[in-house]
């Protein structure tokens, strides 16, 4: 058996609930109250958004025997579909409205809970802190479906008690008058590791605030201040981490920022650390065993085991993590770097990426992992994902974000950083990426949203598909140059042609014929010369040479997609 909280005295605060602290004692004893009157049913979906309602919804589920279905997401059709799997269950929440219209689920609110045992008299206590099973499974958690469906995993008390642990001696504790800010969902295996079995497993308090946009983050520091708090823990990912930096000049109480999700590229980690003076560290770890190494971006890009842990080589040759608070040597899936062979010495790695994020094309390999962040550094790029549309593919889409920009500038900010093979096409323009609440992206959603904008323009009638610009000269020393208009050199029409063939090359189209062609101004060497490409549905090719703003050249060419690279 295992306490509930660990690391508290009776009266310290476990949460600050709208400024409001509720001591550990508090807590045990309305979290034990609770329990008593939760419904009878094996299984809870604790679908509560407040940061209080959740750890307490989670505390009196634990103390009642029930395991809390933590679902990927909150659309009604996972939700129907979980029930069908875990039938004999109910809905945690925050207040008493439903789960939704067309899955009647039976609820359970805490904040009626929570504001009934807060009033005068002084709420019911209970000290010691309960105890669980440590063989008791408290909670299912499903992978993100990045990568293809969302997969259950099951924890256990004792095992997501000793993840805390590993967490703890990984980074050292929080000490006296810090509290934890999480941006991250619960429902998520970062999350619940950060938010709840931190705060029950730490002896530090959690803030009730979950900051969305950089305006939150600024009132949540200010609440904090408030309270009493001297430091702040920030768990979050690397995709808000971006934005906050964006538009926050400081972050005053903040001692330390923890990301995971999604890698933390190592300039924006600079840059952070540069204007906030905060070390910004990452967990690389898994739903299936929560947190397995750690690193310091701004200062390496080699992760180290999380204590307790060894990697090694399975004996199929893939790489393996054991030890600490991993009941069985965890497979994984990832493709890992050692440092040293084998994983000898200190085990230091870096992640290359999955089996299934390395894609080849035209013979060439590059991880999307590295391919998107190179998007993200285009500058005008916000959000943005490059994916296979269908599983069969050989070309991979990019859905961005960008205001204030265009697909050409898109185009002509990453073609600079990848090779051609792995140019987008299509590459589409939205306001939002379907993220879930954890930053993650799932395939389904990303594949969706392309063809529901495929199938927007088809019912507009669009004809243009795709649209290319370059900026080029030809050069005094092209070969095609000398003896042709002595003393007055003018590019001949075929080299011009050309430019255009090679844009259209270098965006997976092959010209088949020119069937249309105008050569409007003559073009001298060396005068910058702007391209513009669009492609119809019938793959027709549009094109124009401009210069000074003025056509030089207008024509169509008849094109097909090119094999080799689309």
């Amino acid at each position: 058996m295992l306490p509930l909280l660990r690391g508290f005295g009776p009266n310290q605060p476990i949460v600050f609930d709208q400024g409001r602290p509720i001591s550990a004692a508090e807590f045990c004893g309305i979290a034990t109250a609770a329990s008593a009157r939760l419904p009878v049913a094996k299984f809870a979906f604790n679908l509560c958004e407040g940061r209080v309602e959740f750890l307490l919804a989670s505390a009196a589920a634990m103390l009642a025997g029930h395991t809390l279905i933590l679902p990927p997401n909150r659309l009604a059709r996972t939700l129907d579909d979980l029930r069908d799997v875990y039938p004999c269950s109910y809905g945690l929440v925050d207040s008493g409205a439903a789960t939704h219209e067309s899955s009647p689920m039976p609820t359970f609110a805490l904040r009626p809970e929570l504001e009934a045992a807060l009033v005068v008299p002084p709420p019911r206590t209970s000290w010691p802190p309960p105890t669980i099973s440590a063989a008791h499974a408290i909670a299912i958690l499903f992978t993100s479906g990045s990568t293809g469906a969302p997969q259950p995993h099951g924890k256990s008390w004792g095992e997501m008690c000793a993840g805390t642990q590993t967490l703890l001696r990984s980074f050292g504790a929080p000490p006296d008058g810090a509290a934890i800010v999480g941006t991250v969902p619960p429902q998520h295996m970062f999350g619940f590791e950060t938010t709840a079995m931190l705060a029950l497993q730490s002896g530090t308090p959690l803030l009730d605030s979950r900051p969305v946009y950089p305006a939150d983050l600024a009132h949540a520091v200010e609440a904090a201040a408030t309270c009493g708090v001297t430091e702040i823990w920030l768990m979050s990912t690397p995709l808000q981490l971006r934005a906050f930096h964006r538009e926050l000049r400081e972050l005053p109480l903040v001692r330390r920022i923890i990301t995971a999700t999604m890698p933390l590229d190592r300039d924006l980690a600079l840059r952070v650390e540069r204007d906030w003076h905060i070390p910004v560290e990452e967990i690389f770890g898994c739903t299936e065993g929560g947190i397995l190494a750690t690193r310091r971006p701004g200062q390496t890009s080699y992760f180290s085991p999380a204590a307790g842990l060894a990697f090694t080589r399975s004996t199929s040759g893939m790489p393996q993590v054991e030890g600490g608070h991993l009941p069985q040597p965890l497979m994984l899936s990832d493709r890992l770097l050692p440092e040293s062979p084998d994983f000898a010495g200190a085990g230091r790695f870096e992640v290359i990426g999955r089996d299934e994020d390395m894609m080849k094309i035209a013979g060439k390999r590059a991880s999307l992992q590295t391919l998107n962040r190179e998007l993200l550094a285009v500058p005008g790029v916000e959000d943005g994902a490059l994916f296979l549309p269908t599983a069969d593919a050989t070309r991979l889409a990019a859905i961005v974000v960008a205001p204030g920009s265009t697909r050409d500038a898109v185009r002509i900010g990453l073609a600079g950083r990848i090779d051609p093979a792995f140019m987008p096409r299509p590459l589409i323009l939205v306001s939002a990426l379907p993220r879930v609440a954890n930053g993650k992206l799932p395939i389904a959603e990303l594949r969706a949203l392309l063809a529901a904008h495929r199938d927007a323009s088809a019912s507009a009638g669009a004809e243009v598909v795709e649209s290319f610009a370059a900026n080029v000269f030809v050069p005094m020393s092209h070969p095609a140059l000398p003896g042709h208009f002595p003393g007055h050199p003018i590019v001949p029409g075929v080299v011009l042609l050309e430019l255009v063939e090679e844009l259209l090359a270098y965006n997976g189209y092959r010209v088949r014929e020119c069937p249309q062609v105008k050569f409007l101004i003559p073009i001298a060497p060396s005068v910058p010369l702007a391209l513009r490409v669009e492609v119809s549905r019938r793959v027709s090719a549009r094109f124009a040479i401009d210069v000074a703003g003025k056509n030089a050249v207008v024509g169509k060419f008849v094109c097909e997609s090119d094999p080799v690279r689309a």
